[in-house]
């Protein structure tokens, strides 16, 4: 009898997944190292590819509702050990193991944070092919994040930040027979943010670098609504993370950057022990955030599959700000480029460069209509058919999903169509 699965992050999220499952960006071997990779940004023909089938020797050890920071529940905020050098830089080994930030792993027990590398979720996450995903943050002893009312937690050097991905055989049954994908590492050097993915073995015992992507072909899965489903799960390239995390400075340069360690998407209580505490809060309480203004002054994000959370405006424009505002936002390149901007204080006032009654700079033919949006008309509206669609090329966002996210092209439709219709022409 196989076990429920659990790593001991939080895979108790997949009681909220089933009801919105919510997607990303961060792959042949390379050595570690710390600095860019030579890669092409593109999927090599020659990735090393895996089949799809969930591996059937997947156990657990705790109970998937337990998300804790120790393997007793705890979460001290000392670490055990640090993976950091003198001058804060981070030596990036091939084992995940070998970065000291997890004990255990998915085949013996699960994988559990060690002390220190705290587990956090977000109000709403980016769709990544319905995966089940858990977070880490890891601080080094002696620093602490700055809050940021808007933008990203001013993260300190030697900061890493994971995010594990799988996928169970069937989505009703959320905690068994699941299969470890890949774990995402961003992680803060000296000279700015760096990204490194880790694709997990079939044997479920580690993790290692791959720099250059995997390809998982054919897997194959149930959903929540019982739909079989099948897809060639990318794993992207170092390179291809930063077509994601990346914005424009002052002076043009592209720097990577974090997406969801943003205070209002981590506005929200997480089990710490057994113990619901909000999560800037404790942070705070461990030391690790530094300037957070009283609870109630504390941005926040809906959780955008819950109508009772906020009206269906302020949801879909949160959804668009976690899966689309990473590149469509004035400091991006595809922003600077489409002047689209679906950021949630540009959605906000819904002007022209929030999509309504645009005319795309480069969208091409066959791409749904004539406009970004069509107000009260989702069906002749380009946002929600590159939403939609899952035809290569045209489908958006171009990186990190496969299949169609049912609920989120639903919400943005919903949201279209509940727009005062006018006509764009």
């Amino acid at each position: 009898m196989r076990k429920p699965f659990s790593s001991g992050l939080g895979w108790g999220l997949a009681a909220v997944l089933l009801t919105a499952a919510v997607a990303s960006c961060s792959g042949g071997d390379d050595p570690p190292g710390t600095g860019p990779d030579a890669g092409t940004s593109q999927e090599d023909s020659g990735t090393p590819v895996d089949s799809g089938t969930a591996d059937a020797g997947v156990d657990a050890g705790t109970d998937a509702g337990e998300d804790s920071g120790t393997p007793d529940g705890g979460d001290s905020g000392t670490p055990d050990a640090g993976p950091g050098l003198p001058d804060g830089s981070v030596v990036i080994p091939t084992n995940l193991s070998d970065l000291g930030l997890f004990t255990g792993s998915p085949a013996a027990g699960g994988l559990v944070p060690v002390a220190g590398n705290v587990p956090y979720e977000l109000t709403t996450a980016l769709f990544s092919d319905y995966a089940l995903k858990s977070r880490t943050l890891y601080i080094p002893p002696g620093k602490a994040a700055v809050y940021q009312p808007k933008n990203v937690l001013d993260l300190p050097v030697g900061t890493l930040i994971t995010k594990t991905f799988a996928f169970p055989t069937d989505f009703r049954e959320p905690e068994k027979n699941v299969r470890v994908i890949e774990t995402r590492v961003l992680v803060r050097q000296p000279g700015g943010w760096e990204a490194y993915p880790y694709f997990w073995n079939d044997a479920q015992t580690e993790a290692t670098l791959a720099n250059g992507g995997r390809v998982v072909r054919n897997l194959q899965f149930i959903g929540a609504d019982g739909v079989s489903r099948t897809l060639d799960y990318l794993v992207p390239s170092k390179n291809q993370c930063s077509q994601c995390h990346h914005i424009l400075d002052a002076a043009q340069n592209q720097v990577l950057l974090p997406i969801g360690v943003k205070a209002r998407y981590l506005n929200r209580n997480h089990d710490y022990g057994g113990v619901e505490v909000n999560q800037l809060q404790h942070l705070a309480e461990l030391g690790k955030l530094t300037g957070a203004p009283p609870a109630i002054q504390l941005p926040s994000a809906p959780d955008a599959f819950n109508p009772a959370a906020a009206d269906l405006s302020i949801r879909a424009r949160t959804y668009l700000d976690i899966n689309c505002a990473h590149c469509h936002r004035r400091n991006a390149t595809a922003g600077d480029t489409s002047q689209l901007f679906l950021d949630i204080d540009s959605t906000e006032t819904l002007d022209l460069n929030a999509g309504v009654c645009k005319r795309p700079g480069s969208a091409g033919s066959g791409v749904g209509g004539e406009f970004d949006i069509v107000p009260g008309d989702h069906a002749v509206s380009i946002l929600w058919y590159r939403l939609n669609t899952v035809e290569s090329g045209k489908m958006m966002p171009q990186l990190g999903r496969a299949l169609r996210h049912d609920q989120g092209s639903q919400l943005i439709a919903d949201w279209i169509d509940s727009m005062p219709s006018r006509s764009c022409k």
